[in-house]
């Protein structure tokens, strides 16, 4: 079958499909549409595109949905509007330079009787609701009319869990990297009044201080509830979360400056946003720390291969040597596409991959996984373990039973991010170890 069907006002069944010669070697999704009975099977789009978030019109003649290119992730989603028949599609959105993150939904939003698109896209490392015409093709992101008006809370579920617990600061801020690049990142100070409202004066020194990397890389840091990034202003850190070169929502040439290479452009990224923290006397330059799950997790890995600025690190759920990875994860075609196969581009394999550089490794190194992860494989962070251990820097791993590609479980999701913090205590110079054992477990 497909990917989730949609019944239509008309009575006929969208659903998305992978029905190419050899799925297993194609990202391609392609959009289908067919009667109740099975019969009279169409092909909306082919294979040039990934057509994913689709919704009928309310007149069941028309489908909108999202649409990705199958071999460059880093080109932005468009919005695309077709008929019921091969081929009728057309992008509303084909100026927008923006990933349209969120499904489209179909409201008459001028109440005239005439039907126009709504769907969530990320501009500028935020989330914008963007309003779309089909007829015409073109598309605008909404504004907010009175950005300093009063909020009004309608409702207070588990409001009691945040009784004792303080809201951050937040502050969105741009630096210029090594290249003279504007990158913007998000920052996160413990707050004075436990409201966010205004920032916590910081020790004369500074605070010490979390840069927290996010996946990806096509994605983005947005100002919105995390708990770990509460946690820690709640324990006296400050947190920086840098829009890295890569990431979406800052247009397509902003994200393809990270195709075909890795390690560098991240690792300049990110230290160019904690520099900027610690030049304001908000940090502490000794009492600095790094992580990231995913891609953050290998960008972390290619940041202590790189620089031994950090107290200590955390590399999650990452993949560390890329080509024994190839064909063990669920991402070695995009692997492929970018940088060929490994057996005829084993230099290039070996660039980007982190553990043919952990020889450099100074930074006592936490290392997670999931037990069950299929897109970055437990065996990789068990490699980075050993291989930090090999070069006498304190090393731990820890493997999540029965996780996949995130921890989602509650008590073990606690666990983790009490395990980061804790790693980051024990080696944080401005305060005193609770063991001798340096980290080596």
């Amino acid at each position: 079958m497909g990917l989730q069907p949609t019944w239509g006002p008309g009575e006929r069944i969208a659903f998305a499909s992978n029905r190419t010669e050899r799925p297993d070697d194609s990202e391609a999704v392609c959009l289908y549409t067919i009667d109740p009975s099975g019969e009279d099977l169409r092909q909306v789009t082919d294979e040039s595109l990934r057509a994913l978030g689709y919704e009928w019109a309310p007149d069941g003649e028309r489908i909108a949905f999202l649409a990705g290119e199958p071999t460059n992730w880093y080109v932005p989603n468009e919005l695309r509007v077709g008929r019921d028949e091969p081929g009728a599609h057309d992008s509303v959105s084909p100026d927008l330079d923006r990933t349209v993150m969120l499904p489209p939904r179909w409201a008459d939003v001028d109440r005239d009787g005439t039907d126009e698109l709504l769907a969530g896209a990320g501009d500028e490392g935020l989330t914008r609701l963007v309003r779309a015409d089909p007829t015409t093709g073109t598309a605008a992101a909404a504004d907010v009319d009175d950005p300093d008006a009063e909020l009004t809370r309608i409702d207070a579920v588990a409001a009691d869990l945040l009784d004792d617990r303080a809201v951050p600061y937040h502050e969105r801020i741009t630096v210029e990297n090594a290249d003279g690049v504007p990158i913007e990142a998000d920052l996160y100070l413990p707050s004075a009044d436990g409201e966010g409202e205004r920032p916590a004066e910081p020790p004369e020194a500074g605070f010490p201080l979390v840069a927290a990397v996010h996946g990806g890389p096509m994605s983005y840091d947005a100002p919105t509830f995390r708990f770990a990034r509460g946690y820690w202003t709640g324990e006296g850190y400050a947190v920086v979360r840098p829009n890295y070169r890569g990431s979406v929502s800052y247009g397509r040439e902003f994200a393809e400056r990270l195709k075909g290479t890795r390690g560098d452009l991240e690792t300049d990224d990110v230290t160019s946003a904690v520099d900027a923290v610690v030049e304001r006397g908000l940090a502490d330059p000794e009492r600095t720390f790094v992580t990231g799950f995913s891609y953050g997790g290998i960008t972390t890995a290619n940041v202590v291969v790189r620089t031994d600025e950090f107290a200590a690190a955390a590399a999650e759920h990452g993949i560390y040597d890329d080509r024994s990875a190839f064909g063990t994860d669920d991402n070695h075609l995009w692997h492929e596409w970018e940088f060929g196969l490994p057996w005829e581009s084993p230099a290039t394999y070996d660039e980007i991959s982190p553990i043919t550089k952990v020889g450099n490794v100074e930074t006592p190194l936490l290392v997670t996984a999931g037990e069950n992860d299929w897109r970055c494989p437990p065996t990789q962070a068990e490699q980075l373990y050993v291989s930090v251990r090999k070069q006498g820097v304190p090393a731990k791993l820890v493997v999540y039973q029965d996780e996949h590609h995130n921890v989602g479980d509650p008590d073990r999701a606690i666990h983790r991010v009490e395990t980061l913090t804790d790693w980051f205590r024990e080696h944080d110079p401005g305060r005193e170890a609770d063991d001798g054992t340096g980290g080596e477990e």
